[in-house]
């Protein structure tokens, strides 16, 4: 008995389409000369009836010089002058002093890089609407562990709170420590 109503409602006739839809359809069906034209451009059309010959001689413009006037430098050097405040240096000859073992920076197996306007690559940041607070240590070269361990015993760390991204090459510790991480820095001469 359930197939036969569903059989039924196949086989019902579907309802009429709406007016708007019928007149959407058949309008893409008429012909192309119903449409109206599109005015063109007047400019477009005398460009493109005007003689040949057009413009006259009289309003061509001269051609471009082929040499290019755009620096009018010699190919002579010019001269110098000699100003009395500028006389050339004389050279000292001052043997070369070996720096002493405080002024070298000692022989780690990592190197953290200064920024370009000579500052410490350490940042501060917060995650988690404020409440995790992280210091990271940037631009770092060689070891990335050895550095890890060496502030971790500095500034007396659990392992997890001290940890590497090796896919940045920093090391993430936890809580806002930039200052302490700096003197750790400038007393390995970074």
């Amino acid at each position: 008995m359930a197939n036969r109503h569903v059989l039924l409602t196949l086989l019902s006739p579907s309802p009429a389409p709406c007016a708007a839809t019928v007149r959407s359809v058949f309008r893409r069906f008429q012909t192309t000369s119903a449409r109206q034209r599109v005015p063109e451009d007047p400019n477009l059309i005398a460009s493109q009836t005007a003689p040949k010959s057009y413009p006259p001689p009289s309003l061509r413009s001269q051609p471009r010089p082929k040499e290019s006037r755009a620096s009018h430098r010699t190919s002579q050097p010019t001269r110098e002058k000699a100003y009395p405040d500028k006389l050339p240096s004389k050279r000292l000859d001052v043997p070369a002093v070996p720096l002493t073992d405080s002024q070298c920076a000692p022989n780690l197996p990592y190197f953290v890089t200064r920024t370009p306007s000579n500052e410490l690559p350490v940042y501060q940041y917060h995650k988690s609407g404020g409440n995790k607070k992280l210091t990271r240590i940037r631009k770092i070269d060689g070891n990335l562990e050895a550095l890890r361990n060496e502030v971790q015993e500095y500034l007396q760390l659990k392992k997890e709170d001290c940890v590497i991204n090796p896919l940045t090459q920093q090391v993430i510790v936890k809580g806002h420590v930039k200052p302490q991480l700096e003197s750790f820095l400038q007393a390995r001469k970074f």
